[in-house]
């Protein structure tokens, strides 16, 4: 065999035969059953539009303060001589208790030499008055001798004349007439010196009377009372301790109101002022602004159950935006937070405390999608043929885990599944979904066909 394939003939029979099976085999293979290409439907969640009633809200968090928050002054120096042996830190105290006594020694004197006085200028102004009195006796009574010693004088210079009287006589006569109006004339600028005198004497028991009236307030100030119902936070004092005049003595927190100031962002305000677009507040006081906007509080204690939560109101707001976070600042009031506590579920409020505060406004007509379902600023719709259709997403505000639509859809039926990649007019399977689903679940998986 192997001696035949060294044959000069042997290259070309085996070329013929290879060309001849592969003709064979050509010819006896049968071409394949033509089949249809289907299209493939990528299944996908699809959730049906509709519009629907949604209450805008947003969260922020603060930390809870006592609307009365007083650090307590001493008006006036002294040492303490008592304390209230209720006055301690985390205390309560009911208004009106009184809770210091300083020494009241140094300003019971000051007011005696005040009063003393003031009995002093009150005798002397007595005084003066017999004396304007008297003066003004003495004043007519020289006038009268006067009007005598003029008529005497007239007659004597008659005589003198004629050379009946002396010439020492008259002089004599005209001596005394002279005298007379000196005396005269000092009993009038005396009289004229009474009514300053009185003056200084009545502005001089003007300062006695108010010195009477500040140590007397001193002495009050001496005793101190609570200014309102309160619980004791720091307290500054020991018994025999002397405080200056403007030192803090203790601080008090009231407890008739708390304040909470949550910080909430700007977009998130969106939502909550909706139901009044297109209107003009500006002509409104800010009380009759927080009033058109109707905006509800609910205040619920972080780390708590929810049984710890209290309704609020919303007293104010910030007048700017804090630089820092890009918020702005609502202050939200609770009343009497102390009357409404519960054991082991509703504690009372004390400052500091770390609080959620959730605002709320009145209820609008939307058409509500799950956030999940925006893809890049798109949405994902489905037409009458389960066909994609790929939109841009216009949406008028997002809050928590949905988002509400600015316009009406073009279609109802909306893809909340993630489609990779997502092609404009491609076959969806579509499978069912619900608001409750993709609230619990923000990524859902795509159902098997």
């Amino acid at each position: 065999m192997k001696h035949w394939l060294r044959k000069p003939i042997a290259l070309p029979v085996i070329v013929i035969i290879g060309i001849g099976l592969f003709l064979l085999i050509t010819k006896s293979r049968q071409a394949p059953d033509a089949k249809s290409q289907e299209e493939y439907a990528t299944p996908a969640f699809v959730l049906d539009l509709k519009p629907e009633s949604v209450t805008p809200r947003v969260t922020g968090y603060g930390s809870v303060n006592p609307s009365s928050n007083l650090n307590v002054p001493a008006e006036v120096a002294g040492e303490i001589n008592w304390i209230h042996a209720g006055l301690k830190k985390g205390a309560e105290l009911k208004a009106g208790t009184k809770v210091l006594q300083l020494d009241k020694r140094d300003y019971q004197l000051t007011l005696s030499k005040a009063k003393a006085d003031k009995e002093r200028i009150k005798t002397q102004l007595a005084e003066l008055n017999l004396e304007e009195a008297n003066t003004t006796r003495q004043l007519e009574l020289t006038q009268k001798k006067l009007d005598l010693a003029t008529s005497e004088f007239k007659r004597k210079k008659e005589l003198a004349d004629q050379g009946a009287l002396s010439k020492s006589q008259l002089e004599a006569e005209e001596r005394n007439l002279i005298n007379m109006r000196t005396e005269l004339q000092n009993h009038q600028l005396k009289l004229d010196l009474h009514p300053k005198q009185r003056d200084l004497l009545k502005a001089e028991s003007s300062v006695a009377q108010a010195t009477i009236e500040e140590q007397e307030r001193n002495l009050e100030r001496t005793s101190i009372y609570m200014p309102f119902d309160a619980r004791i936070g720091d307290v500054n004092v020991d018994k025999g301790a002397f405080v200056a005049t403007g030192s803090t003595l203790f601080i008090a927190q009231g407890k008739e109101r708390v304040e909470i100031e949550a910080q909430i962002s700007m977009p998130g305000m969106l939502p909550l002022i909706q139901h009044i677009r297109g209107k003009n507040l500006n002509q409104l006081s800010a009380k009759e602004r927080l009033a058109a906007l109707s905006i509800k509080a609910n205040v619920q204690m972080v780390g708590a159950p929810k049984t710890a939560n209290w309704p609020a109101k919303v007293l104010r707001t910030s007048d700017s935006i804090d630089p820092q976070t890009r918020t702005m600042s609502i202050v939200v009031a609770i009343d009497d937070a102390d009357k409404k506590a519960i054991t082991g579920q509703r504690p009372p409020l004390l400052k500091g405390m770390y609080m959620a505060v959730t605002l709320s406004s009145e209820p609008m007509k939307g058409w509500k999608i799950p956030r999940s379902a925006i893809h890049e600023n798109r949405l994902y719709y489905l037409d009458h043929g389960n066909r994609l259709r790929i939109r841009e997403a216009r949406v008028l505000f997002k809050a928590d885990d949905y988002a509400i639509l600015t316009d009406q859809p073009e279609f109802k039926r909306l893809v909340v599944s993630d489609i990779i990649p997502a092609v404009d007019g491609m076959l969806i399977a579509p499978h069912s979904a619900s608001q409750s689903v993709k609230k619990e679940n923000n990524e859902t998986e795509q159902p098997s066909s």
